[in-house]
């Protein structure tokens, strides 16, 4: 990346309370129209979940800011060399879905232990007809990706970067956005996908980059899903 790590004005104290109050944020708005979203349907509530917690980290891009001064393109958001980021969206996102699906069916032959289905997997294929699908697929492969990216790779690993190095700060911060996945049977699957949206970050210098790839590994799992209700994750 063009920013190294000389130039991160936060550390991990921000980056926990970005989590906290992304926390915080999304369980008082939920709380205040607990009413409304009881009469959602399930992928009605998703959705509004999302949007919370999407709305949640641009409000703490606002706080790195206005209180640390930190610009948004030293968090990542940059649209520089756009061949590049989209060559290492595009490929970058294909080599993560086959390499989370790969090591996710490995684990699964291993461990002697019954796979169960992640809560949105679920959804996905109880998932009623093309609209539900293309509510689906925003939800997965753009906001989720968007705030994920904007938090792990952008906040979150230029911290443990500039912390324990470029080799170690990929991996803690490929454990970290596994654990905050809370799914036990998957965290390697995870540990690699974060490792290797670091990576292209690195690659890239761009969040978008990260967005495109996390957003397409989503999404076609979404697809998958949605048209073979196969087990993929």
């Amino acid at each position: 990346m063009d920013t190294n790590e000389s130039k991160v004005k936060w550390g991990i104290l921000d980056i926990l309370l970005v989590l906290g109050f992304i926390f915080i944020l999304t369980r008082i708005f939920t709380w205040l129209i607990g009413g409304l979203i009881g009469e959602l349907v399930i992928t009605q509530r998703y959705l509004v979940s999302v949007m919370l917690q999407t709305i949640a980290v641009i409000l703490a891009l606002i706080y790195f800011n206005i209180i640390k001064g930190v610009t948004w393109k030293e968090i990542g958001i940059r649209a520089e060399r756009p061949f590049r980021v989209l060559a290492y969206g595009l490929f970058g996102g294909i080599i993560l879905f086959i390499t989370v699906v790969f090591t996710g069916l490995i684990i699964e032959l291993i461990l002697p232990v019954e796979p169960y289905l992640q809560p949105f997997a679920e959804i996905v294929l109880g998932a009623m007809g093309y609209s539900d699908l293309i509510m689906l697929l925003i939800i997965g492969a753009v906001l989720v990706p968007i705030g994920e990216e904007i938090y792990f790779r952008g906040m979150v690993y230029p911290v443990f970067k500039k912390k324990w190095g470029l080799a170690a700060g990929m991996i803690f911060s490929g454990v970290f956005f596994s654990l905050m996945h809370f799914d036990a049977l998957r965290f390697v699957p995870l540990l690699l996908g974060g490792i290797g949206l670091a990576y292209i970050y690195e690659r890239s210098g761009s969040l978008f980059a990260c967005m495109l790839a996390h957003g397409l590994w989503n999404g076609i799992m979404i697809l998958l899903l949605y048209f073979s209700a196969d087990y993929f994750v």
